[in-house]
């Protein structure tokens, strides 16, 4: 921004911050009078501490020029100088993403920041969006400069990278200002929509697809986080489509498209299962075992083990919940489901039992063997006389002598009972009653 235009933005941090993003009102602390100089150092002190612990302060011992020796160009023209002091691993913050991040920016040599994130949005980092004009020039050009998701640099930017070279009076001098920067999320909103410009050549390259599915994992972490599920799984399914069409020239490159792949399905199972559609959670799991040993993902084994609890499968529900937690002993996550569903199943089992016994209207006793106070003789006797009458086809009936005991008749139908085609007829009472043995007649 090279015009003389005076920004003069209201910088009173119980508002809503628009417009640059910096506090551009003449008073860094408005609601503090000016003659209550214990109440303004205490407030600076404040401030003070608190970008020595977010790491925000300024490198006061050094000059400028000290400085801008150890930082690198971001322009030919030397107006946005950069230091990385720790940079995350992932692509270049790309120009239209969204940034999270703290700042401070000083004059040389000084302790207190004449601007800070930390006077705005109740002392939350701040969400920006490149590329739309929300913050200084120098400042978008040294943050496309990093490498996310999180990073710490300094910037260094002349008033032409700033705020033009008269800069914005009264407070802002037209002078280098040095920008502490901690940049702790990058989402990049527009990935699809890039990776679908590209040439089919470009969209296989390997680059291209980690930094696409990165980009789609990210956002679809945000969704999941708001429960958004249908939204979360959708860019799960792009990012699957995404590595369909990947071409590793090695054999780290097709590692890290299987990880990534693993990563997908396990996710796409707990989705699916959020909103209750349990055999697509079994699907994915399946298809996480085609490309990987599904019992050494403890996360997959235990919505596995949900998803068949959901489906009323609850013996195999108990088996995958005993797998996951032989992978991970402590975690509680698992080992409360497992208890429980454990003792519903054992609950549930006795439940049956007593059902069935009320149904058949039985209830079990303990069985005994019935003895009679008869001799030996008297059973061999009747024995032989049933196997007799038991092999005749025609009608017979052989009549016992009276005075019989009730033992003795008692053993006598108990025998007799064990032979086809016999029966006990008894005519009488006491010791006037007749027994015999009939042995019907074969048809």
């Amino acid at each position: 921004m090279t015009s003389a235009t005076e920004f003069h933005i209201d910088m009173d941090f119980k508002k809503k911050q628009s417009g640059m993003c910096l506090n551009m009102d003449e008073d860094l602390y408005p609601d503090l009078d000016d003659g209550e100089d214990s109440d303004i150092e205490d407030a600076l002190k404040n401030v003070e501490e608190s970008t020595d612990k977010l790491m925000l302060a300024s490198p006061e011992y050094m000059s400028f020029s000290e400085l801008s020796a150890k930082m690198v160009d971001c322009i030919p023209s030397g107006d946005v100088k950069i230091l990385i002091i720790e940079e995350g691993d992932g692509p270049l913050v790309p120009v239209d993403a969204e940034v999270t991040l703290h700042y401070a920016a000083y004059w040389e040599k000084t302790k207190i920041p004449f601007d800070s994130t930390l006077t705005m949005n109740s002392g939350a980092p701040l969400k920006i969006r490149l590329g739309a004009g929300r913050i200084l020039p120098g400042l978008e050009v040294g943050l496309t400069s990093v490498r996310g998701p999180a990073a710490r640099v300094l910037l260094l930017l002349r008033p032409a990278a700033a705020w033009g070279p008269r800069g914005a009076p009264p407070r802002v001098r037209p002078e280098t200002a040095l920008f502490v920067i901690s940049l702790y999320a990058v989402r990049d909103m527009y990935a699809t929509a890039r990776f679908n410009d590209l040439p089919m050549e470009e969209q296989r390259k390997f680059e291209v697809t980690v930094k696409t599915v990165d980009a789609l994992h990210s956002q679809a972490k945000e969704i999941y986080a708001k429960k958004k599920y249908i939204k979360a799984i959708k860019n799960y399914q792009q990012s699957m489509s995404v590595l369909g069409l990947s071409q590793p020239k090695n054999e780290v490159e097709a590692e890290e498209i299987k990880k990534l792949k693993m990563i997908v399905y396990v996710n796409l199972a707990i989705c699916y299962y959020k909103i209750k559609k349990p055999k697509y959670t079994l699907i994915m799991c399946e298809n996480l075992d085609r490309i990987s040993d599904l019992d050494k993902h403890c996360k997959a084994l235990y919505y596995c083990g949900k998803a068949h609890q959901m489906l009323g499968n609850n013996e195999e529900a108990l088996i995958y919940y005993k797998k996951a937690l032989r992978l991970e002993p402590k975690n509680k996550e698992i080992g409360k489901p497992l208890a429980e569903l454990d003792s519903y199943i054992k609950r549930s089992a006795k439940n049956e039992k007593v059902m069935w016994q009320n149904a058949l209207k039985s209830v079990p006793v303990d069985k005994k063997e019935v003895t009679y106070n008869v001799d030996e003789d008297f059973q061999n006797g009747v024995r032989d006389m049933c196997q007799d009458l038991a092999g005749r086809n025609e009608f017979s009936k052989f009549d016992l002598p009276t005075g019989m005991t009730k033992d003795e008749v008692e053993c006598l139908k108990s025998l007799v009972n064990s032979f086809q085609g016999l029966t006990v007829l008894e005519d009488g009472e006491g010791k006037r009653k007749k027994v015999s043995i009939v042995k019907k007649m074969i048809s």
